[in-house]
């Protein structure tokens, strides 16, 4: 059953010389117990999705939807209140900088208390609210040892700015597990780690995804970093998915040549040692929202381009393969897929 269902999600900025399109027809779809990892490179748009699927709205961004729907329920037409109970319900948000996140005035212990679930602990006798208490503290340590935190008694009585951006980063992921959503959005929930903390976090919620039958959404600039981590793969370019498709097709048959070079780069890094090409291992420079090629947004820097680049290309869509591309690179596979 679908989660979250977005179509035709557009997004534009208010600047002094003109609205800008950063986010072009995106469609998304979250299922029940999946992983997507939204993947592309720093400044392509990815955070701005962020901020559209939990409402977060500025007064210079401007959010567009066909559909935006939470288990059939249609957030277009709630009033804000309830919009925010549903979203505040279902979807818990781990931002890139969680240090701006956690509330400078409240020691952490208050912090993780406060996101657990309510229904445990609200309705209580006055009697046996120090148990309740004694219960939740015993709780959030154990969450905190799960994300690798042993020094546990000095987390829970520090303040945010006592603590490292490491700590603050597996702070918040512990708030997260704590709030027992629905769907779990990161945005960069490793880049801040080391290679050893990331495997642990990742470990940490994919045990969580399959235990708790939570989805999550992660959005990330580094392939390698979870690439085996995902269920499917969302790679997004010049404000747009280019491509959509499982780990195992992404993986071992992209279609979009950007795909294939962040593929390619992941290999390379996988083997230091092993002779490449420069040129073709190179990746491509986001485009300039405000110098937005026409056409392909990645047009100028694909070496498959041709003249039907200068046109937008249009959806196509086959059993486990979405992409935007006129020069599609896997094309046995794409054949394979049309006969299962």
């Amino acid at each position: 059953m679908a989660l979250l269902d977005i179509r035709n999600l557009n997004i534009d900025i208010r600047t002094p010389a003109g609205d800008l399109h950063v986010v072009d027809n995106v469609d998304l779809t979250v299922n029940e117990g999946e992983i997507i990892a939204l993947v592309g490179a720093s400044g392509s748009g990815k955070s701005l999705m962020l901020q559209a699927i939990t409402y977060l709205r500025k007064e210079n961004i401007i959010f567009r939807a066909d559909r935006f729907k939470i288990y059939n329920e249609d957030l277009l037409q709630m009033p804000s209140r309830r919009r925010r109970r549903v979203i505040g319900k279902n979807f818990y948000l781990i931002m890139q900088d969680p240090r701006t996140c956690l509330d400078p005035t409240m020691k952490i212990k208050k912090q993780l208390y406060e996101v657990m679930p309510k229904e445990k602990w609200y309705r209580i006798d006055r009697k046996i609210r120090n148990f309740i208490t004694n219960k939740r503290r015993t709780d959030a340590i154990a969450t905190l040892h799960r994300t690798g935190i042993k020094e546990h008694s000095r987390i829970l009585n520090s303040y945010p700015n006592e603590l490292s951006d490491v700590e603050c980063q597996k702070v918040m992921i512990s708030m997260a597990i704590s709030a027992r959503p629905k769907l779990i959005i990161a945005d960069e929930p490793i880049s801040n780690l080391g290679i050893s903390s990331r495997l642990q976090i990742l470990k940490l919620l994919d045990k969580y995804n399959k235990n708790e039958h939570t989805s999550i959404l992660i959005i990330c600039n580094d392939l390698a970093s979870i690439a085996n981590f995902a269920d499917y793969f969302a790679i997004f370019y010049g404000g747009k998915i280019v491509e959509f498709g499982s780990r195992s097709h992404i993986l071992n048959h992209p279609i979009h040549p950007y795909t294939a070079s962040l593929v390619k780069a992941m290999m390379i890094m996988e083997d230091p040692a092993k002779e490449f090409n420069e040129e073709e291992y190179r990746l491509a420079r986001v485009p300039d929202f405000a110098q937005m090629p026409v056409g392909c947004p990645y047009g100028p820097s694909c070496k498959y381009a041709n003249r039907k680049c200068n046109k937008a290309p249009k959806l196509t869509i086959t059993k486990t393969f979405r992409y935007f591309c006129h020069n599609p690179l896997d094309k046995e596979a794409l054949f394979e897929d049309d006969q299962d």
